[in-house]
């Protein structure tokens, strides 16, 4: 009877010990939001993923493994031709953004990672601007309602600005949600009116941060490659 005790005794301590290694894995991954601005391209697919796509003046939030990350991103039509080949080192939990520019016939980029500041106020977005417009002079940004003082400044081709605080109350000024894109004489360019509803909007955006994208080709008014504005969501 001893020796079975004893035996038994064993048995529950192997089995404990196998319990403790058979724990749950957790795969390290990071987020990459893909803005697809390229002048003619196509909507874009992220390295093996053939079911999700970034479509053309649009976005799409990814998840990769973290690491030293392989990021090939390629147009629908030619799988030989991506916009996007390289490997970058990310973070587990780490938010990136990748911006893709330039023509089809030459693909242009911009990477970063995004830093997502803590809220502090009440009724505020929070909203950057990135100039992916390949044949743009430096631009800036006013609102509707005060189109004389400038939100962004000197916004270069390829260039990401910092995340600037904008008033979203209850009731908003009016053209307080339109942003206004000028060039250096300040003559309006384009604007972009943040809608009521939707997954960019007055509505979903309050206490969040949004990325406004400048998109297209100054001077072309009409057409899928029209000089315009695209918002998309960050967190």
């Amino acid at each position: 009877m001893k020796h079975y005790i004893v035996y038994a005794f064993l048995i529950l301590t192997v089995g404990l010990q196998s319990c403790k290694k058979d724990g749950p894995n957790f795969t390290p991954l990071a987020s990459l939001n893909v803005a697809d601005a390229v002048i003619g391209g196509r909507n874009v697919k992220l390295n093996t993923n053939v079911r999700d796509s970034a479509t053309l003046y649009s976005y799409k939030l990814f998840q990769v493994l973290a690491g030293e990350t392989p990021i090939r991103l390629y147009p629908t039509n030619n799988i030989n031709a991506p916009y996007f080949n390289e490997t970058k080192t990310t973070v587990n939990g780490g938010i990136y953004s990748v911006f893709l520019t330039g023509t089809a016939s030459a693909p242009e980029s911009v990477f970063v990672k995004d830093e997502i500041p803590p809220f502090s106020r009440d009724s505020i977005v929070r909203v950057r601007i990135v100039n992916c417009s390949v044949n743009s002079a430096p631009i800036s940004v006013t609102l509707g309602s005060a189109p004389t003082a400038n939100v962004f400044s000197n916004i270069g081709y390829k260039t990401v600005t910092a995340f600037s605080d904008i008033e979203l109350k209850t009731r908003i000024a009016v053209g307080g949600n339109v942003f206004q894109i000028r060039d250096s004489a300040g003559t309006l360019l384009a604007s972009y009116t943040l809608p009521a509803t939707g997954l960019v909007s007055v509505a979903s955006s309050r206490f969040k941060n949004i990325t406004l994208v400048v998109k297209g080709l100054v001077g072309t008014t009409t057409g899928t490659d029209a000089f315009g504005i695209y918002g998309m969501t960050n967190y």
